[in-house]
């Protein structure tokens, strides 16, 4: 069986980086009052992901994060599949998407700022005709990052 070449955007994931040259990218950040252990599992465990923004109908995946591991999600009507690339448990955790005309990086980085306080990094890039096509821009991806993290934040922050 023939060994498939990872894409440019699998090897940027893999080098923690996004695509700098994509039409469409974005950042964010956000200060999580729960400790590093929760946060991470919050994001790495995908299961949780309709949980944390309600335009992501579904989620399925066949075992923990890991490097090379992949799962498919759903937004609304658009399925998905991402595949990790670095996953550091409680530092970074980077995967890539792809659905036909999208080709999406994310990096996430996480920081431990005290024993029950994290702030948590992220940074996209998305490229494809799809991107066109919706005409997504810079701001609403940003807006997109910051809905997740406030996810994020409120489902860690639960009791």
């Amino acid at each position: 069986m023939e060994m498939q070449q990872p894409t440019s955007h699998e090897l940027l994931a893999l080098a923690g980086e996004i695509d700098n040259h994509a039409p469409v990218q974005a950042v964010g950040s956000i200060v999580v009052e729960a400790p590093v252990d929760r946060v991470w599992v919050v994001l790495s465990d995908v299961t949780n992901w309709p949980a944390i923004r309600a335009d992501i109908n579904t989620v399925s995946r066949a075992e923990a994060a890991a490097p090379g591991g992949v799962f498919t999600w759903r937004t609304g009507e658009v399925v998905v599949t991402s595949r990790f690339a670095i996953v550091d448990p409680e530092r970074r955790l980077t995967w890539t998407t792809t659905a036909p005309g999208l080709a999406a990086v994310h990096v996430y980085a996480f920081e431990l700022l005290g024993p029950a306080l994290t702030r948590i990094s992220a940074a996209e890039s998305m490229d494809g005709p799809i991107v066109a096509a919706v005409q997504l821009n810079n701001s609403q991806l940003a807006e997109r990052i910051q809905s997740w993290l406030i996810g994020i934040k409120n489902f860690a922050e639960r009791p």
